[in-house]
């Protein structure tokens, strides 16, 4: 059989429901099911999911990696994308159903040009659904929901940093490199994905939060340059450490920010680790995330 032209990357930890609903909306794709493939990483082991899944009657192609360890989303998807045989990537996490159009407006797109495509996300939560639209190209909204990248410039610059460590960060670092490389952005909202849970920036998750904080702080040791970017500027800790502590975390999250409690813990994570690295990132640290989906208010 030939390659199909898109692959779908997804890693999946002990997610077996959340995979099965995937399988559903891939399944309802306009897209011939010759044109793309599924390539699931089952991240920290099988749990049994593997056989569930190729026990699925699927049109389209399936590719099963299992990794020993649980590795960071960046290092999974490397994993992921080794096994592929497309020329498109497109990332798909385990709790994001590509609606039926998704597939083929993304294939649409990179047949007129190859480039970064960012598609449009609903969060789907019991508070209800709240849209996000991709109104500009930009290498931050890179994310791991919807966005598709030539597998050629993804090889080029070397895939997902594996310099990372736990939660965040590794969509933006990626799409820093494909900038640099002269890869070029542009948004696709006609490719939408319902994302089960709200935004991860909008909840109270302290271990993502304090994950994303620290690798916020690596980053800005990798990249000194994008320390505004990542909200590590002296200017942005003191604005947040006093939005903080005088009750007003409300106002940090009106002007684009997550959760109080995100915050919160974001500023810790990136406090700490910035003490591990005392000296290389200078003063500074707390912000915003960057995991694509995750600053949305910069799509606006």
């Amino acid at each position: 059989m030939g390659c199909p032209y898109i692959s779908v990357l997804t890693v999946s930890s002990g997610r077996r429901a959340l995979l099965r609903r995937q399988a559903d909306a891939l399944r309802a794709q306009t897209l011939a099911p010759d044109r793309f493939e599924w390539v699931v990483c089952l991240n920290g082991g099988d749990d049994g999911t593997r056989a569930e899944l190729e026990g699925l009657e699927l049109p389209f192609g399936l590719r099963v990696v299992e990794t020993d360890e649980r590795l960071p989303a960046g290092r999974a998807r490397n994993a992921c994308a080794q096994r592929t045989c497309g020329g498109i990537l497109l990332f798909s996490d385990d709790d994001c159903a590509p609606a039926p159009e998704s597939l083929a407006a993304h294939v649409a797109l990179q047949e007129s040009g190859l480039c970064v495509a960012l598609g449009a996300i609903d969060f789907a939560s019991e508070a209800g659904t709240r849209r996000w639209r991709p109104r500009r190209a930009r290498y931050w909204l890179l994310n791991g929901a919807n966005s598709a990248v030539p597998a050629v410039h993804f090889r080029a610059v070397g895939g997902f940093s594996e310099a990372l460590a736990g939660y965040g960060g590794e969509d933006l670092e990626l799409g820093y490199r494909l900038a640099r490389a002269g890869v070029p952005f542009r948004v696709l909202p006609a490719a939408l994905t319902v994302h089960q849970g709200e935004d991860a920036r909008a909840g109270a998750d302290a271990g993502k939060a304090r994950g994303a904080g620290a690798n916020a702080a690596r980053l800005a040791r990798m990249y000194p340059e994008l320390r505004w970017r990542l909200g590590l500027h002296p200017f942005q800790l003191g604005l947040k450490r006093f939005l903080l502590g005088t009750g007003l975390g409300g106002l940090l999250t009106a002007l684009g920010g997550g959760s109080v409690a995100y915050e919160r813990a974001y500023l810790e994570g990136a406090v700490g680790e910035r003490a591990v690295g005392e000296g290389a990132v200078g003063e500074g640290a707390g912000g915003r995330p960057q995991e694509g989906p995750a600053s949305m208010e910069d799509a606006r």
